[in-house]
């Protein structure tokens, strides 16, 4: 799959066996696996060079991947394997994508002929993580388990151990840290800091644990397969962050920073700031309408410091010794509630704001796994909220996706009047729809001449409406208008024609769940359409 940046192909994931078929959804149409090497993989055994490796277990995942043009069915199931390491506390780290949409999971020990069967404890799909435990103890017996390290520094020498392609038994490969900085978590496409190894890709390695001096300072997971000899692993910092959110049992996730900020390295727009010499930091430049609610950061804006740190012109902060990262990743690091106090300029004049991070919220949401899809139908109209995971049966949907879906995907706010955008998927045929049977891929705006916010607001008042018309808005300009009881009549005809379950997803109202909503009116042809 093309990095839509044009940067190449990132492989990630785990290593699909013999008895695999191609994988149909997901992040990626084939996921792959990462393995530092700068020599030939070998099989280990024991000790190597002080790095325990039986404490790095090779995973078995069953997957079965949800359809999304037809959410009601799933795609046939898929075999693939990842590798994972054991922590204190009977906990088995891997990749997030090693058991994404899993419906069974075993788990190998090194030197063992035995699968022992595994469950999923946690899963944190944006920083590409889980944990899963296996409940027989016998599982256990001759396992040490691995002891976490310290961030490495540039040039230091690490290990990645795990189960690449190749064989079955477990090698050891080396690598070379080359630098740390954010970049795009394939699997969801999320920002994090990650750490890039000199070093080349082998699938079936994701999940493996990247060690110095024995311990524990990464988690290998995707690599560049167009650029040989670069690969990257999930750095220390971010592995404690999400092991720390889950101690509860539940996952929160990162903070994200949703001002749109942009440099300040030239002069004129640092003087029209009102910036003196030596002052240094980046302007804000859009906020998006809930950030305008909290009310916390103002447009111009110029943000100068967090937590005492001076942010440079550029966006950067002082990292380690010679080293900068990007000023967000200071955000990051925080919990979800945390407070960020960051110095900021206002209208010439310098201030301090308490900065509360929050949870990332889109319009079209990234990428998501091990949930069912959102559907409602009604006389064949399929209605689902637009998803990355929608986008992704286009493949590369920035490029080949309907040009208005991409669009909202992309740039699409979270507003009070819309909170999720309702598309009409397609027109499963029949007399009571005919004449509309070629739309698809359409945004629905309105339902006689009221806007709609979201798929359980629409589904809430079709279903206030008792006889007459409805008249379906899209932004593209044109309307679908249908005699809402025989639509009713229709939908019945049409699951047992089409071989669906049911009219809607199990997460939505059901049919006699009233909603505590005005009733809308029937539509009336005399009335001005609202515009979309």
């Amino acid at each position: 799959m093309e990095d839509s940046g044009g940067q190449g192909v990132v492989d990630y994931a785990a290593y699909p066996g013999q008895l695999t078929a191609p994988r149909v959804m997901g992040a990626t149409v084939r996921l792959l696996a990462l393995a530092a090497v700068l020599s030939l993989s070998v099989p280990l055994r024991g000790d190597v060079g002080g790095e325990r490796i039986n404490a790095v277990v090779k995973i078995f995942t069953v997957q079965s991947d949800p359809s999304f043009l037809q959410p009601w069915r799933n795609y046939q199931q898929t075999l693939t394997s990842g590798s994972g390491f054991v922590l204190p506390g009977r906990r088995i780290i891997t990749n997030a994508h090693v058991v994404a949409n899993q419906t069974f999971l075993q788990v190998r020990k090194q030197g063992d002929t035995k699968k022992y069967i595994a469950r999923l404890l946690n899963v944190g799909h944006e920083c590409d993580l889980a944990i899963l435990t296996v409940d027989d103890p016998e599982f256990y017996r001759g396992i040490t388990p691995l002891e976490t390290g310290v961030l490495p520094e540039l040039q230091d020498k690490v290990n990645v151990i795990g189960y690449p392609v190749g064989g079955d038994n477990i090698a050891v490969t080396e690598g070379v840290v080359s630098r740390i900085e954010p970049i795009n978590y394939r699997h969801t496409g999320r920002e994090l800091p990650a750490i890039q190894i000199d070093a080349a890709i082998n699938p079936g390695n994701s999940g493996g644990p990247v060690l110095e001096d024995g311990k524990v300072v990464g988690v290998a997971f995707q690599g560049l397969s167009q650029a040989q000899g670069i690969g990257y692993m999930i750095p220390l910092n971010v592995l404690e962050h999400f092991l720390a959110d889950v101690a509860d049992g539940v996952y929160d996730g990162f903070p994200e920073f949703a001002p749109h900020i942009m440099p300040m390295e030239n002069p004129d727009l640092r003087a029209w700031a009102g910036m003196r010499s030596g002052d240094t930091g980046v302007l804000v430049t859009y906020l998006p309408p809930p950030e305008q609610e909290r009310g916390m950061l103002q447009v111009n804006d110029v943000i100068m410091a967090i937590d005492g740190v001076p942010i440079a012109n550029d966006g950067s902060v002082p990292f380690r010794r010679d080293e900068v990262i990007f000023f967000e990743t200071m955000i990051w690091q925080k919990k979800i509630g945390d407070i960020c106090r960051m110095k900021i300029m206002r209208h010439g004049k310098v201030m301090t704001v308490d900065y509360r991070v929050v949870a990332g919220k889109k319009l079209v949401p990234r990428l998501n796994f091990d949930i069912l899809p959102s559907y409602y139908l009604l006389g064949g109209l399929l209605f689902v909220p637009l998803s990355e995971n929608y986008l992704n049966t286009w493949r590369d949907w920035r490029t080949n996706a309907p040009r208005q879906l991409a669009y909202v995907a992309e740039y699409g706010d979270i507003t009070a009047a819309r909170d999720q955008v309702v598309v009409l998927s397609e027109v499963l045929a029949d007399e009571s729809n005919q004449g509309y049977q070629n739309i698809r891929y359409q945004m629905v705006t309105t339902l006689n001449g009221v806007r709609i916010r979201n798929l359980r607001d629409l589904i809430e008042r079709i279903a206030a409406i008792k006889s007459g018309f409805i008249e379906l808005g899209f932004q593209e300009h044109f309307k679908i208008v249908l005699e809402v009881n025989r639509c009713r009549t229709a939908t019945a005809r049409i699951m047992a024609r089409y071989r669906i379950p049911a009219d809607r997803s199990s997460d939505l109202p059901s049919p006699g769940a009233a909603a505590a909503i005005m009733p809308l009116p029937a539509a009336n042809p005399g009335t001005p359409p609202v515009k979309p």
